[in-house]
């Protein structure tokens, strides 16, 4: 160890560096401060590129290597120089040797280094080459400036629009970064002022089950990158329950990397009352479609609407037999004759060329059923105002225009009997009076026979004139003298209808039996028993009338007028016969006449 300090710091026989200099003050200070300087100065510039390397954390690599190089190199001559300062008054020699052999071989590496970065340096530009770059730079960057100015300008302006178009619409649009925090949003529908909800996360602005779901979706959006959209529904103080259609994308930054969501939410409320409403309307219109077809059902009024070719679009409440697939999908040339079609195609043309309604009234042929129509044409209108076809009612009035023709064959039914009934009724009061003792006889039997034949007459009234029922008829003149449910009577014999004549004849002869028998025979005693019946017997049908149990029966010394208009009227009215035999035991008489005399 002494050898190496002796060998490095010098041993006796050395002198210091000063001796050569003869201890000139002049030359001692000159060396002295030339080398502490430039030591000073060799220290003082790689402090400045240690510095720099640190303040430039950017500068990596072998940029950084050569710089610490340089820095060790600049170093070493520092140290060179403080050596050579240190020998002016101390011989050590061999430290001064060892540290410019260290300075040596940095110098060496350093060299080896610049010459390889020379090419590099010469490729470095000039000074005036830079400035033409600088100056071309600046023109560029002017131009760029004034594009991104109008890029910037161009991009405020769509922006602009973007905004107005959506302020005041039902859609909402904002951004969001990774961690779900609004970071802008414009047209809120949240109930909130765009600088209220800035910064905040769903959870801080949604109810928490809402929330969970639509922070659910954003999240996997994020992951998958792929938009996906859900409905939502907010409950709002001021409007209510507001119903959103959200609709999420994700977004990325400049290196394609997730950055957040960009949402779109659709406020869909006033669109879901619309379909409730509509819903509501539509449940109306078809219940009041319902009622109109239930009203119509069985009813005599069809109504149809046919396009301007005249098919057959829908028909409700057809013809009784049809039904609507018979019309739908055919014209009238396919589902009437030719003769019918005169009388329907021209009049539905006149109205879809003029537009105006019309009534018609025809007779056409129904499936083989001739039917009499009154019929109401309408044009079909379509928003603009054009006509599209013909809407229809038709009335059947055929079963009215039967009814009327049968009101005309009434009429003079009734003025022909009529003409009979006057001509029976002064018959019957000519012989009334004939056989009349007195005027009170003639009032008395006159106003009974009278009574009768209104009895008749009341019971065809009530069957509109078609026809009596045979037993109505005879409980009606009996009901005249004795209570119709007596243990006296008894009725029996099929459901038998006649017709009015008939029934006006034969009520006249039931009342003659019926007078007969509560004055003289068997219903004027409580004993008496009075059967009347009828049977078919071949073509004729068969009446007996047959009392019992009354007073011995004495026959007539002459005709009264009860047997002559029994047998002299009545028969040869029903083209019959009728035949009384007075009985010991009671009366018994016998009226035959045609079935033909039947109505049913």
């Amino acid at each position: 160890m002494t050898d190496l300090l002796h060998y490095l710091f010098g041993a006796a026989s050395f002198m210091p560096h000063g001796y050569c200099l003869l201890w000139r003050p002049d030359l001692v200070a000159m060396h002295a401060i030339s080398d502490g300087v430039i030591a000073l100065a060799y220290i003082a510039i790689p402090a400045a590129m240690l510095t720099f390397l640190r303040r430039r954390p950017d500068i990596k690599g072998n940029s950084r290597k050569i710089g610490y190089l340089f820095i060790a190199f600049i170093l070493a001559c520092a140290v060179t120089h403080l050596s050579a300062l240190m020998t002016l008054w101390w011989p050590a020699y061999g430290a001064q040797g060892l540290v410019k052999a260290m300075t040596a071989v940095i110098s060496i590496m350093t060299a080896v280094v610049a010459w390889q970065l020379l090419p590099k340096l010469l490729a470095i530009p000039s000074l005036q080459d830079l400035e033409r770059a600088n100056d071309l730079l600046k023109v560029e960057n002017m131009q760029l400036n004034s594009e991104v100015g109008r890029s910037q300008s161009e991009l405020n302006r769509i922006t602009d629009r973007f905004e107005t178009a959506l302020t005041g619409s039902n859609i909402s649009v904002f951004s969001q970064d990774r961690d779900l925090r609004y970071t802008w949003i414009h047209n809120p529908r949240f109930g909130f002022e765009p600088g209220e909800v800035i910064g905040k996360s769903d959870r801080d602005v949604l109810d928490s089950e809402t929330a969970e779901e639509v922070v659910t979706l954003k999240r996997r959006v994020m992951e998958t990158g792929e938009s996906a959209s859900t409905y939502i529904a907010l409950e709002n103080d001021e409007t209510g329950t507001v119903f959103l259609d959200l609709i999420v994308h994700r977004t990325t930054d400049l290196n394609g990397k997730t950055d957040g969501v960009l949402c779109t939410a659709v406020d869909m409320t006033e669109k879901n009352l619309y379909e409730i409403r509509l819903a509501s309307m539509a449940t109306q219109l078809a219940e009041a479609n319902k009622r109109f077809e239930k009203a119509l059902a069985g009813s005599l009024i069809t109504v149809f609407e046919q396009d301007r070719n005249l098919t057959y679009l829908h028909v409700i409440n057809p013809p009784p037999g049809l039904s609507a697939e018979h019309f739908v999908g055919k014209t009238d040339r396919e589902l009437f004759s030719e003769e019918d079609q005169l009388k329907l195609i021209p009049a539905k043309q006149k109205l879809i060329e003029t537009g105006e309604s019309t009534v018609l009234e025809v007779d056409v042929d129904m499936d083989g059923t001739q039917k009499n129509y009154n019929v109401r044409l309408d044009p079909a209108i379509d928003r603009e105002g054009r006509v599209t076809g013909v809407i229809g009612t038709a009335v059947d009035l055929t079963h009215k225009r039967e009814n009327e023709r049968q009101m005309h064959l009434v009429m003079r039914e009734l003025t022909h009997r009529s003409k009979n009934l006057l001509a029976v009724i002064q018959a019957m009061a000519r012989q009334t009076a004939a056989r009349s003792d007195n005027t009170e006889d003639f009032v008395e039997s006159f106003s009974a026979r009278l009574q009768a034949m209104a009895a008749s007459h009341d019971l065809l009234v009530s069957q509109s004139w078609y026809g009596a029922d045979l037993r109505e008829l005879v409980l009606t003149h009996l009901g005249q003298s004795i209570d119709p449910g007596s243990s006296q009577i008894e009725v029996r014999g099929d459901t038998r209808s006649i017709t009015a004549d008939a029934a006006q004849n034969l009520g006249l002869a039931l009342h003659e039996l019926t007078t007969n028998a509560a004055k003289y025979g068997a219903l004027s005693v409580i004993d008496g028993k009075l059967t009347v019946c009828w049977e078919q017997v071949g073509e004729n049908i068969r009446l007996t009338w047959t009392e019992t149990g009354g007073p011995e029966v004495v026959p007539p010394e002459r005709n009264g007028f009860g047997r002559m208009l029994l047998e002299r009227l009545v028969g040869p009215s029903l083209d019959g016969e009728v035949t009384i035999e007075f009985l010991p035991e009671g009366v018994r008489c016998v009226i035959e006449f045609p079935s033909r005399h039947l109505s049913g």
